[in-house]
């Protein structure tokens, strides 16, 4: 049985924190078109988020050493769910940065402190089921929250108090469970220079994770928006929340094949075909930008089903390569180049987007991305030989905020 009654409060909190995640994955950029704001203040907020998620990550382990698990993430939560309200106050650039840059930082915590909780309570025989379960968890609840605002009647305003409520709630299964909570575990950090030497090709599938994703899906939902034709405008909301949820479902769809298949040929290989996937995909939306929302929901299946499933064989990759005392700093330096991606991939589509091109721009830097990510991996192959079968870690379905769990007890790995 794999639901052990100490991580599923966990998997309850993360499920509920997610969903106001993903209500304002769509609520917010909808806010910013609508102000009329730049490509640039629209791409600047989305890396005002990476950038704290980055810094959180650095101060998470210290953090939870000094006050525990629960205070931790109830402290965290608080300040999400703080951040998100205050967001309603006024819609000034430079207020709407610091609070995002605020709610990154304590989603890092979050993260850390439920990852962190799930690896130490669970024995290592279950654990590959626990954590598909925690991610299943997560990711159904960012596809719930989309359609929470989809009737578009509340506006901004609602939206914000919606997701507010939802990330109070989040705090109230943590704080309530009688359940030890787990001793810290050592955490070393790790350094991107550290990971480029040992696993370069993880390295360079994780930052275009970070630099594709992050930049691309800050502005699908604007794009969503105008999908609907002649009643575009009555149904922007709606029809953004259709999209996004069917991009992360998508994803969640094509994860474990993607995975499953990487355990059996050349990780670099899949990594380079989903790169081919997505980049054939962002062409087709490059020359037809606005097809209509039925084609439209179909052509961003696509391109979610092949641009957010590489990550987690990004990460079994980087662990076929690495020693198992070198994969706590392995998890880490990862999810360091993912976060230096995620702060440059929406400053460079924002840019994209305010020049002629609009969102044919967006998916043109999809497009490029993409084919340098296949050539990268097809050229990494030819220089080095792929691990053997019998050294490889199995694939875990892992998601690009996963670091702690990426890890492996050495003990454990060799038993």
């Amino acid at each position: 049985m794999i639901f052990y009654r100490n991580v599923s409060v966990v998997m309850l909190a993360i499920a509920v924190w997610q969903i106001a995640n993903g209500l304002l994955n769509v609520a917010l950029p909808l806010a910013m078109a609508g102000a009329e704001w730049s490509g640039l203040a629209i791409g600047a907020i989305a890396s005002a988020y990476a950038l704290g998620f980055m810094a959180g990550a650095f101060y998470a382990p210290s953090l939870i050493a000094r006050i525990g698990h629960i205070r931790a993430f109830a402290a965290a939560g608080g300040l999400a769910a703080a951040a998100t309200l205050f967001l309603g106050v006024d819609t000034n650039a430079w207020l709407w940065f610091a609070l995002r840059l605020f709610f990154g930082a304590s989603a890092a915590v979050l993260f850390a402190v439920a990852e962190s909780w799930i690896a130490d309570a669970t024995p290592a025989k279950s654990r590959g089921g626990v954590i598909s379960a925690y991610q299943i968890a997560g990711r159904a609840g960012i596809v719930i929250g989309p359609f929470l605002i989809a009737g578009g009647a509340e506006g901004i305003g609602g939206a914000l108090l919606i997701a507010g409520a939802f990330l109070a709630l989040a705090i109230s299964p943590i704080a309530a469970t009688s359940k030890a909570q787990p001793a810290l575990p050592d955490h070393p950090q790790g350094s991107p220079l550290e990971v480029l030497k040992i696993a370069p090709s993880a390295a360079i599938a994780v930052f275009a994770a970070g630099l594709v994703n992050t930049g691309v899906l800050a502005f699908i939902p604007i794009w969503a928006g105008g999908l609907g034709g002649e009643n575009a405008n009555e149904n922007v909301t709606a029809a953004a929340a259709l999209v996004m949820g069917v991009i992360y479902a998508a994803s969640m769809a094509s994860q474990w094949p993607a995975g499953k298949i990487s355990d059996h040929y050349d990780r670099r290989l899949v990594i380079g075909a989903l790169g081919a996937g997505w980049t054939l995909v962002s062409l087709v939306l490059v020359a037809f930008v606005n097809p209509g929302l039925i084609l439209g929901v179909v052509l961003i299946g696509l391109w979610g089903a092949t641009s957010l499933a590489h990550y987690g064989v990004a990460i079994a990759h980087a662990a076929d390569r690495a020693e198992h005392g070198q994969l706590p700093a392995m998890a880490s330096g990862l999810l360091l180049v993912w976060a230096i991606g995620s702060v440059i991939g929406p400053l460079i589509a924002g840019a994209l987007y305010a020049s002629p091109m609009g969102m044919r721009g967006v998916f043109l830097f999809s497009a490029i991305s993409g084919a340098l990510l296949a050539g990268a991996m097809v050229l990494r192959k030819r220089n080095k030989a792929a691990a053997p079968e019998a050294e490889r870690e199995d694939f875990v379905n892992l998601h690009a905020t996963s670091a702690a769990l990426a890890e492996i007890d050495p003990d454990e790995a060799e038993a």
